[in-house]
C-alpha cells in the first residue's frame, strides 16, 4: 500500500527536482526522504527513480504515479474543506504568513478580529518573504500568504496557486531631513539622483530589484552602498544619512525623526498587496472568513 506521506514525497521531488530540496520542503533529512523513496519504490514493485550521474530523473511509471499523487493530494485538501463546510463554524488550523509591513501594519488587526469573531479557530501568523511564501503556499505550510508584486518586477506564480489583490501601495523615496531634496513639494525626479549613494534589497529578492529597474529606466546605475530588505533597518540608515531609498508607503516610515519621504515621477514604481492560496482550498471556510478579514482591512490602509 502507498502510503500517504511518501505520495508527498513524490509529489515534492517532482515540484522541485532534487530529493534535497524535497526533503526540506517535509521537514525531513535527506537521508530519511531517500528510504522512503525506496520503500515506495518497494510498495510500488517498479523502479520510479533513475540515477543519472549525481541527479535522480522520473522513470515514466514515477512519472505517472507523481501525477496521480499530485490529484489525489488535491482531493484530499478538497475532502478537509467539505468536512469544515459540514461543521458549520471555521476551526481547527489556518497557518497566514505575511511580508514584513503587512506583517506589522495589517496582519495583527486580522489577527484580532479572527479571535473575537471565531474563537474555535486556531489562526498561526508568520512573517516571511514573497519568494518564501511562493514555496510554502503551493507545498502547504501556509494557507494564505499575503506578498508583494512590484511592477518592475512582477510576480511569478506557480501552478495551482490563486492570487486576489488586495490594495495598491505605492513606493517612495526615503530621503535624510537635511537633504537637498528633502524639502520637494513635488516628486523628485529619479533621473536627479544619479550620484547619490542607495540602499536598497537583497540582491535577487523582488524587492531588490527595484532600485536598479527604476535607476536603469532613469539611465543610469545605482550606486547601491547597503542592501536590507528590513524596513526598520532601511530607516535608520537613511536617518543616519548613509544613503537613500525607495519605501513602501505603507511602511509610513516619514514618522520617525530625521527622515522623510517624498513622491517620485513613475506612477508604476508601486506594488500591489497580493493575497496567495491554493486552488484547492479556496472553498475552505476558515481561508474565506481569514479572507474576509483582509478585505475589510485593505479598506483602510489603501487610503493611506
Amino acid at each position: 500500500m502507498l502510503s500517504l506521506p511518501a505520495l508527498r514525497l513524490l509529489h515534492e521531488l517532482r515540484r522541485r527536482g532534487t530529493l534535497t530540496a524535497a526533503a526540506q520542503a517535509l521537514h525531513l533529512s535527506r537521508s530519511a526522504a531517500s528510504h522512503q523513496l525506496a520503500a515506495l519504490q518497494r510498495a510500488a514493485g517498479v523502479a520510479l527513480t533513475e540515477k543519472v550521474g549525481r541527479t535522480l530523473r522520473f522513470t515514466e511509471a514515477g512519472l505517472l504515479l507523481a501525477g496521480h499523487a499530485e490529484r489525489v493530494l488535491h482531493e484530499l485538501e478538497e475532502a478537509g474543506t467539505v468536512a469544515e463546510r459540514v461543521r458549520g463554524d471555521p476551526s481547527g488550523v489556518i497557518r497566514i504568513g505575511a511580508v514584513q509591513t503587512i506583517a506589522a501594519g495589517v496582519l495583527p488587526g486580522v489577527l484580532t478580529d479572527l479571535a473575537a469573531e471565531h474563537p474555535r479557530l486556531r489562526v498561526e501568523a508568520a512573517h516571511v518573504t514573497t519568494e518564501e511564501a511562493q514555496d510554502a503556499v503551493p507545498a502547504g505550510r501556509l494557507d494564505l500568504a499575503v506578498v508583494s508584486s512590484y511592477d518592475s518586477a512582477p510576480l511569478t506564480m506557480k501552478p495551482g496557486t490563486h492570487t486576489e489583490v488586495l490594495f495598491r501601495d505605492p513606493v517612495r523615496l526615503a530621503l535624510p531631513a537635511g537633504h537637498r531634496l528633502a524639502r520637494r513639494s513635488g516628486v523628485v525626479r529619479i533621473a536627479e539622483l544619479a550620484g547619490e549613494r542607495w540602499i536598497a534589497g537583497e540582491a535577487g529578492s523582488y524587492f531588490g530589484r527595484l532600485v536598479p529597474a527604476l535607476c536603469h529606466r532613469a539611465g543610469f546605475t545605482p550606486d547601491i552602498l547597503h542592501r536590507t530588505s528590513d524596513v526598520a533597518v532601511l530607516a535608520a540608515f537613511v536617518t543616519a544619512g548613509h544613503g537613500v531609498a525607495c519605501v513602501p508607503a505603507i511602511a509610513d516610515l516619514a514618522r520617525g525623526p530625521g527622515m522623510v519621504t517624498v513622491g517620485i515621477d513613475a506612477e508604476d514604481a508601486g506594488r500591489d498587496i497580493v493575497v496567495l492560496l491554493r486552488e484547492g482550498s479556496r472553498g475552505r471556510p476558515a481561508v474565506q472568513v481569514a479572507l474576509a478579514a483582509l478585505r475589510r482591512h485593505r479598506l483602510a490602509e489603501s487610503a493611506l
